[in-house]
């Protein structure tokens, strides 16, 4: 599975330059928001390995981001990196202390970008052990979702694809995995890709069914463990 990076910067032209560079690893995948505030939105549906953000941007600025993020349950763990000129060491501290993990300075070393970008989720790895999620009732959340695509499914297989079938199932690949259900969040990705093929015609109905079922299995499976 690829690492999200979600890069937040006004400039449409720095948000292309980031996208093409690290592009040339085939491990990231990247999103980019032109505001702070559609980067909070996309943090919450995306759910992001990364967050690179500029500081300095109308509206909604790097800090007020970063409070936000942590303001809410699905986001609060995500780790911000600041990609921003200001990066004098009294910066960098003052940055880290309200909780960012870290500066990439601008203007960028387009050579090092993808190495720093790399070290800063080999950083996100190493502290998982040491964070605290958030009750969240996961085994709740994770039977209403079965129990939602259960009633996508027939709907689907009626015919009906507007079915809100991706949404629940791009969220699942996220927080099952934060939660310790990794082949579920698996199984959902599978999913979540065939689906974006049958979108564009590239998977048929059967397909998609194939992975739902076999995602529905594995919630069955893994619900079930839980529960003894």
């Amino acid at each position: 599975m690829r690492s999200r990076i979600l890069h937040i910067d006004d400039d449409p032209a720095m948000l292309k330059i980031v996208a093409a560079v690290l592009s040339v690893d085939p491990t990231l995948e990247t999103k980019g928001c032109l505001s702070g505030e559609e980067g909070v939105r996309a943090a919450a549906e995306w759910l992001p390995d990364l967050i690179l953000s500029d500081v300095s941007m109308p509206g909604v600025n790097g800090f007020e981001l970063l409070e936000r993020l942590r303001n809410r349950a699905s986001t609060m763990g995500i780790p911000v990196v600041f990609t921003t000129s200001r990066s004098r060491l009294d910066h960098i501290e003052q940055f880290v202390s309200r909780g960012v993990s870290g500066v990439i300075a601008k203007p960028f070393n387009l050579r090092e970008l993808v190495s720093n970008v790399r070290r800063y989720l080999d950083l996100a790895v190493a502290d998982q052990g040491n964070v605290e999620l958030p009750e969240i009732s996961i085994d709740r959340r994770l039977q209403d979702d079965k129990s939602s695509l259960r009633e996508f499914r027939c709907a689907f297989v009626a015919g009906d694809t507007s079915v809100p079938m991706r949404d629940v199932v791009h969220k699942l690949v996220g927080v099952a995995g934060l939660y310790g259900y990794e082949a579920i969040s698996e199984a959902a990705a599978c999913l979540e890709r065939e689906l974006d093929s049958f979108a564009r015609g590239l998977a048929t109905r059967t397909d998609v069914l194939f992975r739902l079922d076999a995602l529905l299995g594995q919630l069955d499976r893994d619900t079930a463990t839980r529960a003894e």
